[in-house]
């Protein structure tokens, strides 16, 4: 679901050279992402300050998340050429008629999920029976309902209400009982962490397994956009895969993007580990791969849980055609780290 800005000072320019090195002007592409001013998305700071989309020609302006305007509007209106969205999002824009197409999966397990206090006598989600579970946006509901409805339980057998994404809120909102459980995003339990709560998740395995965020264009734009398209995937995923070449540069590079999330280096650090080997962590063969299978298997439980009022065809917005260009090498990744951390020197974290 999206999320919020979660920290203070949130609002986050785009990191992009105004010119390339060979004194061309980049071309701009607007971006919306779930989370504009969080690390969570760490990708979306890393093709600018490792020089990945400035190499393709392209500089990146990031649009403002935090808003209540359904993201697909932008897309459509033609605001936002590339747009990320969740899978609930991406099926009800289908369901709905809208002409959009899923290129790249950035997520491919879910950020969303319930969790308790470390010391909670709640082990699993049957024990939720009767308990209230506290949300981090209106939209974590449907997060709550399908993984109740994994346990044979449903949004009547449990009490819900909104909390807010603020960490303190959230925090409070746990370690006073206010709460029994919390559903939200990565983000918002980073936030969660950071105000010292200490918690487990007991969302299971196979909810969590889901395009949690993919990227989204316009159909009747793509073929025109297609070059943009591609070279700003192409740049993600060279962003993707220096989590894994080097997380620590990552981790330093995100620090100088948004250092309210790295006042506790330790809780920053460990916010992108999630997002690097874990929310983000390639389980496909290539990097963004679309799995068709995954996109049919989640739908059963939106349907059920009114997203949507029949199923999808993954074919109808599933598109494959940027794949096969999205090639790179690791030492084009290695050498962005590099020139980062010249041009960075007093920045690197040993």
């Amino acid at each position: 679901m999206k999320m919020s800005l979660l920290l203070t000072g949130a609002t986050v320019a785009a990191i992009a050279m105004a010119t390339s090195a060979q004194g061309q002007e980049l071309k701009n592409i607007n971006f919306m992402s779930s989370n504009d001013g969080s690390c969570s998305v760490y990708p979306q700071f890393g093709i600018q300050a490792f020089g990945f989309l400035e190499k393709e020609g392209y500089k990146l302006t990031l649009l403002d998340s935090d808003t209540s305007v359904p993201y697909i509007a932008f897309m459509s209106n033609g605001d936002a050429d590339i747009v990320m969205f969740d899978a609930a999002e991406t099926l009800a824009a289908r369901a709905a008629g809208q002409d959009m197409k899923i290129v790249y999966e950035a997520y491919q397990r879910a950020p969303e999920g319930i969790v308790v206090v470390d010391d909670s006598p709640v082990q699993s989600l049957a024990d939720l029976k009767g308990k209230t579970i506290g949300l981090a946006e209106q939209p974590d509901e449907i997060t709550t309902q399908i993984a109740l409805d994994s346990v044979g339980l449903t949004l009547a057998d449990v009490k819900t209400f909104v909390v807010g994404n603020q960490g303190p809120v959230m925090a409070m909102a746990l370690r006073d009982k206010t709460v029994d459980a919390f559903a939200g995003g990565s983000s918002d339990r980073a936030a969660i962490e950071a105000q010292g709560v200490k918690f487990r998740n007991i969302t299971p395995d196979a909810i969590s397994m889901n395009p949690g965020n993919s990227l989204g264009v316009w159909g009747p734009t793509l073929e025109e956009k297609r070059p943009m398209i591609t070279a700003f995937l192409r740049a993600w995923a060279k962003a993707q895969h220096a989590g894994v070449i080097d997380t620590k540069a990552v981790v330093a590079m995100c620090k100088e993007a948004i250092p309210e999330q790295f006042e506790n280096l330790a809780l920053g650090s460990k916010m992108i580990d999630n997002g690097v080997y874990n929310l983000q962590l390639r389980r496909t063969v290539k990097y963004g791969e679309l799995q068709a299978d995954i996109w049919k298997s989640i739908q059963p439980g939106f349907l059920k849980a009114g997203i949507i009022t029949q199923e999808v065809d993954p074919s109808t917005f599933l598109d494959t055609s940027f794949q096969d260009s999205l090639n790179f090498t690791t030492q084009d990744v290695l050498d962005g780290i590099k020139a980062w951390k010249e041009a960075n020197p007093d920045k690197v974290i040993n």
